[in-house]
């Protein structure tokens, strides 16, 4: 029987009793209905906040960290332009050079000068005026004291840097807002152009400036913006010459506010919600001072003096909840807390957090969220009221209106219910395009709203979902379709990976030299995993392979320039090991090196000997020197096995770890066969001895036999 039937003849054999009687037992049965359909909606709107922020600050962190990313690699391809220019022994030719006192004057203005609705000054009356920008040149600004014959030099090296600026300003145009060059010298280069620089005006008696020097590192700075005299987000990094001297300092501006632009809360939440980003110290003697704003969507500061730091701003974790959110912080993982906060319960939504990188956090008041619940509360008593004043004056009309009420109420109620519950039975089938369309009481039509937006939210989860496996399929084809094809040996080789991207590489590089076919082989390990291992990786695939031509005797050259690369590109984020190796294909002969990548296997007449690695991981000393190692003469029969630590690091359920010795009794059990079911063998052992322990690490195996 349907609950509008059951309803009805309940309140049917209600009005039937003694008026007294009836009266106390309509007010019971509404008020149960009433509290529970209250208390129903109270704790579905909760559980739908919940999830919607989990997935809301989770999509918010990797916008985060996209976008961050984004900003420092656009940073350093600027700082190794900038030091390309300086230390070029043949510069590019010189370029037009534009001065402050240039944009000030019509007749010299460049032509493209336009205001732009992004870049905005406070005049004096407190009206926000557009500034006058060229995005085709840079300004240069000569500190007070400098005159441009005594940076004569330095002035035509770096007048080159607008086509370096503009091909990185496109890069996410949305997103930065200044790009500029402050030199020891007093040069100061920015972009776009335009003028505004007040005469005492010196970077390097700006914070940013000196943080980046004594740092020796990209850092990141919140200040208050020279020219639009608003907060801003500054990216610094030191540049040098010859010899690591300094030269200066090269930095982007963020607007802090763009980085909420993405940043969309549902709209009945807008006016209440808080949103930041955050940077979390850890342990620290004053517990106040342990979580950092970094960042937050309603400061909206304007008219600041430009000379003074902005001063850190904190957020206090209640005590009640300290435990509970520094343990989520620590273990790295996103979470939504009820927390008492400013006076009222809220949720907490955070990010992840990683180290001392920024993580998002969403606070929505829990009043808030459930609005709507309390509304229709009220609204279902005033009617339970209305309903008890018509009964006590007139007790048959009290019986037809109960009767005509109850069908009127309950196809109000249990309609939207029953259209709910059927879309959310599609929505969990998949089709995130359900609608639905409730035109009843105004709660159920928000409740309605509400479940549209979550359909919504759900496939950009999904999109999401989507676009890492399409990363993990682009990678794959990094790596060889299939091994190469040279007498007297077989070649095989596999990368598995433990997320959808990660760092493992292995690579056969054909090349031709001294009169035969050489073939480069390479395995790597990127420290972690992930989008910015794999990044790494390609990046490091990339330079290897432009390297292998010009280096195909001389490893220590090669894997040195290979080194120095790295050691730019990643700043410390990552490193990697690497194992490579010439094989002259009619000499039987492997040249090898090996930076930090170790053990690798050689199988000889039964024995298995173990070759060590003497030098250090790439990226992660700039100047490091590597050594060569003994050649490698190939027998008939011999097998060279190299793999990355997932292999023999693999545990299964007892915490056991899978271990070299494994590893080489597979390969003396089965070097009678071809290279490539070598391989299978391993990767089948490792896997059953993982059993049903999820895998935790990259796994990459290269296995050469000589026939």
């Amino acid at each position: 029987m349907k609950f509008r039937t059951r309803l009805l003849i309940l309140l049917f054999a209600i009005t039937l009793l003694p008026l007294g009687l009836s009266f106390l037992s309509q007010r019971t049965s509404i008020l149960y209905f009433g509290n529970k359909l209250a208390g129903e909606t109270r704790s579905l709107l909760y559980d739908s906040a919940v999830t919607q922020l989990h997935s809301l600050v989770d999509d918010y962190d990797r916008i985060l960290q996209r976008d961050s990313a984004m900003a420092l690699l656009t940073l350093k391809n600027q700082a190794q332009a900038i030091e390309y220019r300086l230390n070029a022994d043949h510069p590019d030719p010189a370029a037009p050079l534009f001065f402050n006192a240039d944009f000030a004057v019509p007749e010299r203005q460049p032509d493209d000068i336009v205001a732009t609705p992004k870049r905005l000054r406070p005049t004096a009356d407190g009206q926000m005026k557009p500034i006058p920008v060229s995005f085709s040149q840079q300004v240069i600004f000569l500190v007070k004291g400098v005159k441009p014959k005594d940076v004569k030099d330095e002035l035509k090296r770096i007048s080159s840097m607008n086509q370096v600026y503009q091909n990185l300003h496109q890069i996410q145009p949305d997103l930065f807002l200044w790009q500029y060059t402050a030199l020891e010298s007093g040069i100061h280069s920015s972009y776009p152009g335009k003028n505004g620089y007040p005469e005492d005006y010196d970077p390097r008696k700006r914070q940013w400036y000196k943080d980046a020097v004594n740092a020796g590192e990209p850092i990141q700075h919140i200040m208050t913006d020279l020219s639009t005299k608003s907060m801003i987000l500054t990216l610094a990094q030191p540049v040098y010459r010859h010899h690591h001297e300094l030269a200066g300092v090269t930095a982007l501006d963020i607007d802090y506010r763009q980085f909420f632009t993405d940043w969309q809360v549902p709209a009945e939440w807008t006016d209440a919600a808080e949103r930041m980003v955050l940077i979390y110290h850890g342990y620290t003697p004053d517990s106040q001072k342990q979580l950092q704003i970094l960042l937050r969507s309603d400061n909206d500061t304007q008219n600041a003096d430009w000379r003074l730091p902005i001063k850190p701003e904190y957020l206090t974790i209640p005590q009640e909840k300290l435990r509970e959110i520094q343990q989520d912080f620590v273990l790295g993982r996103s979470a939504v807390r009820n927390v008492f906060y400013n006076g009222q319960e809220t949720l907490w939504a955070y990010g992840s957090r990683r180290g001392e990188s920024p993580f998002p956090l969403i606070i929505v008041p829990i009043n808030k969220i459930l609005a709507k619940a309390v509304t229709a509360e009220k609204y279902v008593n005033q009617q339970i009221d209305l309903g008890l004043k018509i009964s006590a004056g007139l007790t048959v009309f009290v019986v037809i209106a109960v009767i005509i009420l109850a069908v009127i109420r309950a196809r109000k109620v249990t309609d939207p219910v029953t259209q709910i519950a059927d879309a959310a039975t599609r929505l969990a089938a998949g089709d995130f395009d359900i609608k639905v369309d409730i035109r009843t009481a105004e709660e159920f039509r928000n409740l309605g709203r509400i479940f549209n937006d979550l359909g919504r939210s759900l496939k950009e989860r999904e999109q999401m979902k989507q676009s890492l496996t399409l990363a993990k399929k682009i990678q794959q084809q990094l790596l060889p379709s299939s091994p190469p094809q040279f007498p007297g040996f077989e070649f095989a080789g596999k990368s598995l990976y433990c997320d959808e991207t990660g760092g493992d590489y292995y690579d056969f590089i054909e090349m031709k030299g001294a009169g035969q076919p050489l073939l480069g082989l390479a395995v790597g390990d990127v420290s972690g995993h992930g989008i910015g291992a794999a990044l790494v990786m390609a990046a490091a695939r990339g330079i290897l392979r432009s390297l292998a031509e010009q280096y195909p005797r001389e490893l220590k050259s090669l894997i040195e320039n290979l080194n120095r690369h790295l050691s730019r590109d990643t700043a410390d984020a990552y490193f990697m090991t690497l194992f490579y190796g010439v094989l002259f294909t009619q000499e039987r002969k492997l040249h090898w090196i090996s930076a930090g990548h170790a053990p690798m296997f050689h199988y000889r007449r039964g024995e298995i000997e173990e070759l060590s690695s003497s030098g250090i991981p790439l990226g992660i000393i700039e100047t490091a020197e590597y050594e060569n190692t003994p050649v490698i003469d190939f027998a008939p029969g011999d097998i060279l096995l190299i793999g990355t630590d997932g292999i023999w690091e693999t545990c299964n359920t007892q915490g056991q770890m899978f271990g070299t010795k494994k590893l080489t009794e597979l390969v003396k059990n089965h070097a009678h066969e071809n290279a490539e079911t070598i391989l299978d063998q391993i990767v089948a052992s490792v896997n059953d001895f993982r059993g049903e322990q999820p895998q935790d690490d990259d796994v990459t195996l290269m296995v050469v036999k000589s026939k």
